[in-house]
């Protein structure tokens, strides 16, 4: 019996190149996706403790040193700082290097350890804008060393942007100062051999082991002793009301694609060449569900799309919500061609004929219509395939099937996992479209990249749109040969300069 060999399956790089769990690393628990941080949180074992928002205000004064001084000559200050305090004859209490664990200390030893941190050259200038802050823990022992000063806010912005993001080299190198203050005061004891290699962290060639490790103990805490917050509240609500908001600058600005490219002119022809199609292929008066839908759901995509290209409809919200339902006519019209039963495309049509029922008995007995709702309209489409006292309304789906399974029956699971999704929370107003297209992060690091409320631009739906509608053509292409006419590909041989894409001429 031979041995099977376990082989070694080598993790798929992402896109992005980020370091980030991919959604095969999450566990599905109950319809929710939960990563394994979130599964540790639950148990438990973790409780959350933020840099930025509890740390980063303790150590900056670290933080101004580490922005305004070359790297080398801030750590070097940084050394000379650790070497007083394992020096100290009262070393044991000089473990906390935070802005409210300095002053904490007694006046004498809080006096000593500031001139000490305030001595060098220039070290005055980089820690003026401590001045800003009224709230500053020991502010009468700071000014007495770097009042007359002329603080830089300048300086203030740089440090805090620098520093926010909790593993950039500058929060790493004030959480290692923090950390080792710990250890050379005997408060934080850790083994020889780490503690050497700690302290020589800055200038070591390979520090991927290192940081890690520098990070985890200085997130550490004491549970039964919970942070004191007063000073990082105070800081953040100082900045905020003594600081603008002002934009951050995006550099990934989007390119639009020239290769793409749908006029209305082109969608007035496609339309016009359709509907001698639908001549050409239409064979009864009588009902002809397959006909009607095949064709119904081409005329309906076409406009939508035709809408979306009116002037921002595109890169606004409706349109999004445009190409949602484009997605869906996609998904939909593949399915019922692929399954291609009478009773299935009957199913279809009878489905939204008890929809229009169902709409004229609430609006006839329960409440008053609306303004946009044209009860004739309605009523006729009740009653006009059947009488609508034969009609049942279905309450559920039509298929039976919601559209996940459905694009999965018709072999379309990859737009569907491509467009849904994001365009269904903008559907439900949910918090990341709300987000996205109504406010804009504010650029002052100060303000912690808070949102604001703002306009934003969004990227263009009009391009993914028209592939999906030339998609839904072909289907037609299919049903009932021979048609072939599209958008994207009908652009480039039709036009001979580019015309407005959103010009009104379309009829």
């Amino acid at each position: 019996m031979t041995k099977k060999r376990k082989r070694k399956q080598k993790k798929k790089k992402l896109k992005s190149g980020k370091n980030r769990t991919p959604i095969s690393g999450h566990q599905l628990v109950r319809g929710k996706l939960l990563p394994p941080f979130a599964k540790l949180e639950q148990t438990g074992r973790m409780q959350f403790s933020s840099w930025m928002n509890e740390r980063l205000p303790e150590m900056l004064w670290a933080a101004l040193i580490i922005t305004y001084f070359d790297r080398d000559y801030a750590l070097g200050l940084f050394r000379r700082i650790l070497n007083f305090i394992s020096r100290h004859e009262q070393r044991d209490k000089l473990y906390d290097l935070t802005l409210s664990g300095i002053a904490k200390l007694d006046i004498a030893l809080r006096t000593e350890l500031i001139r000490f941190i305030t001595e060098p050259p220039e070290t005055k200038v980089a820690l003026s804008p401590l001045q800003l802050f009224d709230a500053l823990p020991g502010r009468d022992d700071w000014l007495r060393e770097i009042s007359g000063i002329e603080p830089d806010v300048g300086l203030l912005m740089a440090a805090v942007g620098k520093t926010l993001w909790h593993q950039s080299q500058e929060a790493t190198d004030c959480r290692w100062v923090r950390v080792m203050a710990q250890v050379v005061s005997g408060k934080f004891h850790i083994p020889a051999e780490m503690a050497d290699k700690w302290f020589k962290y800055p200038n070591e060639g390979d520090q991927r082991s290192v940081r890690p490790s520098i990070r985890a103990a200085e997130i550490a805490h004491n549970p039964l002793e919970p942070p004191d917050l007063t000073w990082p509240n105070a800081f953040w609500k100082e900045a905020w009301l003594n600081t603008p908001c002002f934009e951050l600058t995006q550099n990934d600005k989007h390119i639009p694609n020239e290769d793409v490219l749908v006029t209305r002119q082109t969608l007035a022809k496609l339309r016009d060449r359709l509907q001698e199609h639908w001549h050409r292929t239409h064979s009864t008066t009588s009902i002809d569900p397959k006909h009607d839908a095949v064709f119904g759901m081409a005329f309906y995509s076409l406009r939508i799309l035709d809408e979306m290209m009116g002037i921002g409809i595109g890169t606004s919200i409706l349109g999004r919500l445009g190409l949602r339902t484009i997605l869906e006519v996609r998904i939909n019209l593949k399915y019922l061609l692929d399954q291609d039963k009478e009773e299935l495309w009957k199913k279809w049509r009878e489905f939204g004929a008890g929809q229009a029922k169902l709409n004229v008995l609430k609006f006839d007995e329960l409440i008053d219509p609306p303004k946009y709702i044209d009860i004739k309209s309605i009523e006729q489409i009740a009653n006009e395939d059947i009488w609508e006292e034969f009609l049942t309304v279905n309450l559920a789906s039509w298929s039976g099937l919601d559209l996940r399974k459905l694009s999965e029956r018709a072999g379309l699971k990859n737009i569907y996992d491509k467009h849904y999704s994001w365009t269904s929370v903008y559907a439900h107003g949910m918090w990341g479209a709300v987000r996205e297209s109504c406010y804009q992060t504010c650029g002052n690091p100060l303000h912690r990249l808070h949102r604001y409320p703002e306009r934003r631009p969004l990227q263009d739906t009009v391009d993914d749109a028209a592939m999906l509608v030339d998609e839904i053509i072909q289907h037609v292409d299919e049903a009932y040969p021979k048609f072939e006419w599209r958008l994207l590909t009908n652009t480039k041989t039709e036009q001979s300069a580019p015309p407005d894409r959103y010009s009104a001429g379309a009829p």
